[in-house]
């Protein structure tokens, strides 16, 4: 679940609403500069089950010491493995390639999103259940590049996908969770622009008001985006029990909350062009 504080009170996000937000950006995702890999549909489809493990779990979400609703960002790392798994596990059911790219992300989770946010730990460095996770991810992952035929380049395929879709995600948690609703700033870093651009280019996401940012670059086919995501709103202050959670969750409806992306404005120009780009795929 996201937790964020707004007009105070507090939005609620489900993590199997924050995928369904994150497939209408993958569908929409593409330009003359941000060429897709091929195939792309196993991509948008990748978004759209990446945290389906959290699905059983925020049917009763928990509460911290504080009575604040526990967000996904509170989670112990043994809890968090096991979702990652069922995660994984339904990804693995819609075919090789959209498990081999969630099987990334969840290995990612727990190491550094496999390099993007720095160098990558060892195993060692990492707690038990994550060193776990990272060895079974790596030994899925040989199969599934194997199954899908290792001479077209399918490990170029999966890491730039992969890339792709760590840019999408953290997009919807800047929408979703502190980010726009803190008025910050934030990059998506090394976003690839085709298949083989391997430094890719920083995408700075800056807040226009509290529901609109701007993307620069702009990674997407249409002008301009609305990102709708299901959320619920419940009063901000300390509840007792996950029950009396449970019942606020209830008691407030579901809505969409309409986010709008937008590029640079008509005729400005760039800093974060095309320099740099591989060839078209």
């Amino acid at each position: 679940m996201i937790v964020a504080r707004t007009s105070g009170r507090l939005r609620l996000v489900a993590q199997v609403a924050h995928q369904d937000q994150c497939r209408l950006l993958a569908a929409a995702w593409g330009n003359e500069l941000f060429r897709r890999p091929q195939p792309w549909q196993p991509v948008v489809d990748a978004a759209g089950v990446h945290d389906e493990g959290w699905r059983t779990w925020e049917e009763a979400p928990g509460v911290m010491p504080d009575g604040t609703p526990r967000g996904f960002d509170c989670m112990e790392p043994h809890e968090h493995v096991a979702i990652h798994r069922a995660s994984a596990a339904a990804a693995a059911a819609r075919g090789d390639a959209v498990g081999l790219v969630v099987g990334m992300h969840v290995a990612g989770l727990v190491m550094r999103r496999l390099g993007i946010d720095g160098a990558v730990p060892t195993l060692a460095d990492r707690p038990q259940p994550a060193r776990e996770l990272v060895v079974w991810q790596a030994a899925d992952a040989r199969a599934r590049r194997a199954r899908l035929g290792e001479g077209a380049d399918v490990a170029g395929w999966a890491w730039t996908s992969y890339r792709i879709l760590q840019a999408i995600d953290l997009l919807s948690l800047y929408l979703t969770w502190r980010g726009l609703a803190g008025g910050e700033s934030w990059s998506l870093p090394r976003v690839p622009r085709c298949q083989g651009d391997e430094r890719g280019v920083d995408i700075a996401v800056t807040p226009v008001d509290e529901l609109t940012c701007r993307l620069d670059p702009w990674p997407f086919g249409p002008d301009e985006l609305d990102a709708r995501v299901q959320a619920r709103v419940v009063p901000d202050l300390p509840y007792p029990d996950a029950a009396a959670l449970g019942l606020a969750i209830n008691r407030a409806p579901a809505a969409d909350v309409v986010f709008r992306l937008v590029g640079r404005p008509h005729g400005g120009a760039s800093s974060r062009g095309a320099p740099g780009l591989v060839g078209p795929q």
